[in-house]
């Protein structure tokens, strides 16, 4: 593998998260340490048929096994072609690129006994002939970590400033938070705080009849009214209370715990359940800015789909009045592409043998380097 100059390498980063809506695709040069210079990005949605399977995976089932092998394959293709479309987006050849960071599609993450997250690598080394660096989140929880999130290390590089407490929090299926102190000398801390668009986009699909995948705009929830002992009801999952660091994902925060608040609380008319729903991925953020960044941030940046939805960001504001709160795009980093901006960063730590977890964000015992490398040759 040929570098360019002074370690810099040219670098994709594959991801699709939790909403399994999407393929986002980055094309980097990063030496890895500094923030990097984005040369192209790219977004391949999934088709309604993948979408679907990716879907039913999220829940054992009977022949999960076979299509879970299945699935994997498939994907392992389309993560290779995104990452041949955004090579070409950013005119350069695949020969020109040195590595790809593919963290895959999550389909199952249990800490701390496993987590697993599918698009064969060997198969988009293979069809791209790039050598591609996946399974990210191993390494972590091997040493006793959650494995997730492992963003944190790439938001300290790109958002850290001196004698400010700075919260970044990304909105995608699961919220999570990385809280930068603003004081080299403390560690951060980081995790997810419950979550932010998961119930919303399921319960947007149930109440439609599948014709809209989100509250667009916030315009559901802006139209209700918040019922509290629905609220206190949601509140009261033992997630809430557990310590920083944590992780979840739609193993607990999916379908049958939404079939479960539906049913405790029949009378809830539709807009009020977008309401109180956005009130609690509302409230869980901003007790967590509250209590990793005591009193509270400087500044919130947000990033991820989330932030497209006008009622989270008005009601933030509204909780976290003394913080100035931004997206990520205010400070050039695109909200919807960051994460896969983190794991061609990652990749280029991976081949270079630098660590890229932190104890502070996942509970391991010491850092790592993440991330399984697979040759094109």
């Amino acid at each position: 593998m040929n570098s360019l100059s002074n370690n810099q390498f040219n670098a994709v980063g594959l991801m699709s998260g939790t909403s399994a809506d999407a393929i986002d695709a980055v094309l980097l040069r990063t030496d890895g340490i500094a923030p990097p210079q984005v040369l192209a990005h790219a977004v391949t949605p999934y088709p309604p048929e993948v979408r679907r399977q990716v879907l039913s995976l999220y829940e054992p089932s009977v022949g999960e096994l076979d299509r879970l092998g299945q699935l994997d394959q498939t994907l392992g293709q389309m993560f290779a072609q995104a990452a041949l479309a955004v090579i070409e987006r950013g005119s350069l050849t695949p020969d020109q690129v040195q590595v790809i960071g593919s963290h895959g599609q999550t389909v199952r993450h249990r800490p701390p006994h496993f987590t697993l997250q599918i698009g064969n690598p060997f198969v988009i080394a293979a069809r791209t002939g790039i050598t591609t660096v996946a399974n990210f989140r191993p390494a972590d929880m091997a040493r006793q970590g959650e494995g997730a999130p492992l963003t944190p290390l790439f938001h300290q590089a790109l958002f850290a400033q001196a004698g400010q407490r700075v919260a970044v929090v990304n909105l995608g299926g699961i919220a999570n938070l990385t809280a930068l102190p603003g004081n080299p000398d403390q560690p951060l801390l980081a995790g997810d705080t419950g979550p932010a668009n998961t119930l919303l986009d399921l319960l947007a699909e149930m109440t439609s009849q599948g014709r809209q995948t989100h509250d667009i705009d916030g315009e559901q929830a802006a139209q209700g009214r918040v019922d509290e002992s629905a609220l206190a009801w949601l509140l009261a999952q033992p997630f809430f209370q557990r310590p920083f660091p944590k992780s979840t994902g739609r193993e607990l925060f999916g379908m049958p715990f939404l079939q479960q608040f539906l049913k405790s609380f029949p009378n809830l008319g539709k807009a009020d359940r977008f309401a109180t729903l956005t009130a609690l991925t509302v409230r869980t953020v901003a007790d967590a800015c509250r209590l990793t960044l005591a009193p509270a941030p400087h500044r919130l940046i947000l990033c991820g789909g989330g932030v497209k939805n006008k009622e989270i960001r008005r009601q933030l504001q509204k909780e976290l009045p003394e913080s100035v709160i931004m997206e990520s795009a205010a400070l050039g980093v695109d909200a919807d592409t960051l994460e896969a901006q983190a794991f061609a960063w990652f990749a280029v730590r991976t081949v270079r043998h630098l660590p890229s977890s932190l104890p502070g964000a996942t509970g391991a015992r010491e850092s790592a380097v993440l991330g399984a490398i697979h040759p094109a040759s």
